[in-house]
């Protein structure tokens, strides 16, 4: 088929203009966009740049450029595998890296990991929920700055300034204190739009301090036509003692979609008992149905004639009859014409009356009888105490999530004290029974949902719950900063250094508290590519360039790579997730790794060492949904043609 070099970068933009190229291929030249002609094809839709007239509604901000070029820069870094860390799904450490659980932890700058998940997990993720930093000007916002080398970057113990902090504090004082705020937002939101799902949704926890600046930029990034809510959500009984001018006790969660028109909505109840509906309502468009005959009649008397031409009203409702209405022995004996502004088709009647569905009311009116399960889209007000005036920590599976109330801030410091042990270990860990509401009102009990702010882990607690409660298999993916815990946190006191550690520690916790079937989780770690970077040379010394490329001649892979590291970083740059199934067998003396998923044709064959033997090019099965990958050096150009015959080949 074809012999290809594996590329050690990708970007979602990369997928944007080859679709560009498909609809408009003449505005390409020399594989460069042409934005003149482009222009010209876009007609009436394109804005005159020299016109200072035309402005548009938006929201700008310093910064908000190279916020929109921070999330198109490529990653640098890969993930690697971190064995002895994960769980499988019995409860056992992982430590040979065959773990069938689908649940992912990644420890790393939550920015550098959405850039490596894009092509893995583009369109794959159901939900998203993030609880980022509010900008109350006392938490944190992370200070992005990648214009160094990723070793750097690294090297400043995974993602922490020279200080050895790896955030910025953002105080009020700033004169850009909501710009940076802004700025750290937009390119997340940005890249985490790509990885949902047509009929995904993302659900954003904030307070009064930004929510009218997240609005804003999430309008802009996912349109304003895809907004579903903002949910208010009561987080505690009583403001602080000494609150100021108003004693707040809420905050918000923001409610996007990625395709409105793909979105089954959020269901907050399920409504089984027996009810009647009308089938007339006055503002519906008026029209003529046929009452079919033979359906009952509640009429207080068992006969009864009502004349054609006659109207029946109540108040705003009316109907008026086409032709005579005959009930004998409570049953309509005839087809009845009428008049009315009808709710539903005639299809739809026909229907009702053929399943003794419809019938006539005491009043003469008519209605349906409902029995079979009717979902009921969620309010938008989620409070602490529920309809039947409950309000427990637990997440308890039911027809109505308003039942029991959404949890509180108390319960989330609670039931973190009650699964490690510690009081005050973090700081506003949101209560886990909020975040499986929120995943229950999806109805989809076999989906991927991810959390890039994971802070304490509530989301996997959460995915837990509702997976134990409804017997589903819903897996999740968090990722946490390793952000430093300084000597003055209780957590310090005992033992934590990072705040991964407690979010691991949870996660193990949760496992051994719910029955699920997958308590199990995959962890990863953020770290260097095993490729090589090309520095730019600020010269003219043909010497210092030959030097350069002479470099990568020799091998495109750092002297140090790991096995294990680039077998991930490949599975990421081919878009297979990291859930992804591994199985190794030996071909003489070769050792050829295979990764497949159940979601994908296609499967990898994968060999690292160093010199291709003559039985694994004969031996080696390879079709039109097989990649064969191997090191360029470790293979002859002629074997590189045999194996091309009977596949894709591509080289490192």
């Amino acid at each position: 088929m074809a012999h290809e070099k594996l590329r050690p970068e990708f970007t979602f933009d990369d997928d944007k203009i080859n679709q560009l190229k498909q609809i408009v291929p003449e505005c390409f030249e020399d594989g460069k966009i042409n934005f003149e002609t482009l222009r010209q094809n876009l007609g009436d839709w394109a804005q005159d740049e020299d016109d200072d007239t035309l402005e548009h509604f938006g929201l700008f901000w310093p910064g908000k450029k190279e916020a929109r070029k921070l999330a198109a820069i490529p990653s640098e870094g890969t993930l690697e595998p971190v064995y002895g860390e994960g769980l499988k799904p019995d409860g056992t450490p992982d430590t040979d890296g065959n773990n069938d659980s689908k649940n992912i932890f990644i420890e790393g700058e939550n920015l550098e990991v959405l850039k490596i998940l894009q092509k893995s997990y583009a369109n794959r993720i159901k939900m998203i929920y993030i609880d980022p930093p509010y900008n109350t000007g006392n938490d944190f916002v992370y200070d992005d700055d990648f214009t160094e080398p990723l070793q750097e970057y690294l090297r400043r113990t995974g993602q922490i300034d020279e200080e050895g902090k790896p955030l910025t504090t953002n105080k009020r004082s700033d004169g850009r204190f909501h710009s940076k705020w802004l700025s750290m937002m937009y390119p997340r939101l940005r890249l985490a739009r790509n990885l949902l799902k047509d009929d995904g949704v993302i659900f954003v926890s904030i307070d009064d301090n930004e929510v009218h600046n997240l609005r804003a930029i999430m309008n802009e990034i996912f349109g304003e036509e895809n907004f579903i809510a903002q949910l208010v959500w009561e987080k505690k009984k009583k403001g602080a003692f000494l609150s100021g001018d108003i004693t707040n006790v809420k905050e918000y969660v923001i409610v996007y979609s990625k395709a409105k028109d793909s979105f089954n909505g959020l269901i907050g109840e399920i409504a089984r008992q027996t009810e009647t509906y009308p089938v007339i309502k006055t503002t519906n468009t008026r029209g003529i149905r046929i009452i079919p005959k033979g359906i009952a009649s509640k009429y207080r008397e068992s006969s009864h004639f009502v004349k054609k031409g006659s109207r029946i009203s109540s108040g705003n409702m009316e109907l008026i009859l086409l032709s005579d209405m005959i009930i004998e022995n409570s049953v309509l004996q005839e087809d009845v014409e009428v008049d009315s502004n009808w709710i539903y088709s005639q299809k739809l009647l026909d229907e009702y009356a053929n399943n003794d569905k419809l019938y006539i009311t005491q009043d003469l009116y008519f209605r349906r009888i409902v029995d079979e399960p009717r979902e009921k889209k969620m309010k938008d007000i989620l409070p602490r105490v529920g309809t039947e005036g409950l309000s427990g920590s637990e997440y308890i599976k039911s027809d109505n999530l308003f039942s029991d109330g959404w949890g509180t801030n108390e319960d989330g410091n609670a039931e973190l004290h009650d699964l490690l042990g510690i009081q005050n270990l973090f700081d506003f860990p949101k209560p886990s029974k909020l975040i499986s509401k929120l995943i229950a009102s999806l109805h989809d009990n076999d989906c991927l949902v991810l959390d890039f702010f994971s802070g304490s882990g509530t989301l996997a607690q959460s995915t837990m719950a509702v997976n134990d409660a409804t017997k589903g298999s819903i897996q999740y993916i968090c990722v946490q900063l390793p952000q430093e815990i300084t000597k003055e946190d209780n957590a310090y006191n005992h033992g934590y250094r990072k705040i991964t550690e407690i979010t691991k520690d949870r996660i193990v916790n949760s496992g051994k508290k719910y029955n699920c079937e997958d308590i199990g989780f995959n962890y990863f770690k953020l770290n260097n590519s095993n490729y090589k970077k090309w520095q730019d040379i600020n010269s003219i010394d043909v010497n210092q360039v030959e030097l350069a490329l002479d470099e990568f001649a020799n091998s495109p892979l750092k002297p140090n790579w790991s096995k294990n590291k680039l077998l991930t970083e490949i599975q990421l740059l081919e878009g297979f997730p990291l859930d992804s199934k591994l199985e190794t067998s030996n071909f003489g003396k070769n050792e050829v790794n295979q990764i497949s998923h159940e979601d994908l044709e296609t499967k990898l064959l994968i060999c690292l060492d160093d010199n291709i033997e003559e039985n694994l090019i004969s031996d080696l099965k390879l079709d039109s949904n097989t990649i064969f990958i191997c090191l360029d050096t470790a293979i002859s150009n002629q074997h590189k043609l045999r194996l091309s015959d009977k596949g894709l080949i591509k080289t490192i």
